[in-house]
């Protein structure tokens, strides 16, 4: 007996516990995380039944042209049903190799994009139905930036007086024992270019110096 009070006791402590420990919310507080839980599960289940639409349209189109060439070829003499399947291989066949093809010059545009460090996001912009409509695309994009780069320079440099050289002999904006704008933890395009117009001699160490992989700023040859 002792036992079954001392159970009960035990119970009635975790209850209290439990108790003293849940979240309370207010009427209103709880309306809300209510409406909200109603809206996301009411947006996937619109997500899902989308997605289960499309999925029944395709396969009612493919069953209904399934169906619209098994009644054609039932008309066709044995020579007609077997050119008529043969034609059929073909542009399998052909759709294949596009696909392919296709996959190919995007490979080839990516690497040129990152070689270049320009993002793979201009894709789309840069990619070409042949790999030399895809380079002349890439050089347009590549002179169009170093204009917007080159116009950019002037502006930042206009009004600006010549650094003065400080006692290394260094002008200022960065040295090759300073912050190398063109080093991968410090790369600044806009320091690049300051450092690249007031003193292309250091730009060169610098670039020398970091060894760049991506798309940088150099002094003209």
């Amino acid at each position: 007996m002792n036992s079954e009070n001392q159970n009960q006791d035990n119970e009635k402590e975790m209850e209290k516990q439990n108790s003293e420990n849940e979240v309370q919310f207010t009427d209103e507080q709880q309306a809300k995380i209510d409406e909200l839980i109603a809206s996301k599960i009411a947006k996937e289940r619109s997500k899902s039944d989308e997605r289960v639409k499309q999925l029944k349209e395709k396969q009612a189109q493919d069953l209904q042209e399934a169906i619209e060439k098994a009644e054609k070829r039932a008309k066709m003499t044995a020579d007609e049903r077997a050119e008529d399947e043969r034609k059929e291989r073909e542009a399998k066949v052909q759709k294949q190799m596009a696909d392919l093809e296709r996959e190919k010059r995007e490979f080839h545009t990516k690497s040129l994009l990152l070689d270049k460090g320009i993002s793979t996001d201009m894709l789309p912009l840069v990619m070409g139905q042949t790999d030399e409509e895809t380079n002349d695309r890439l050089s347009v994009l590549e002179n169009y930036v170093n204009q917007q780069v080159e116009q950019a320079t002037k502006e930042l440099l206009k009004g600006r007086q010549n650094p003065s050289a400080n006692s290394n002999g260094n002008q200022q904006g960065g040295s090759v024992n300073g912050d190398n704008p063109w080093a991968d933890k410090s790369f600044n395009l806009t320091k690049q270019m300051e450092i690249t117009q007031k003193d292309p001699d250091l730009a060169k160490q610098m670039i020398a110096q970091a060894q760049p992989k991506n798309y940088y700023i150099k002094p003209e040859i």
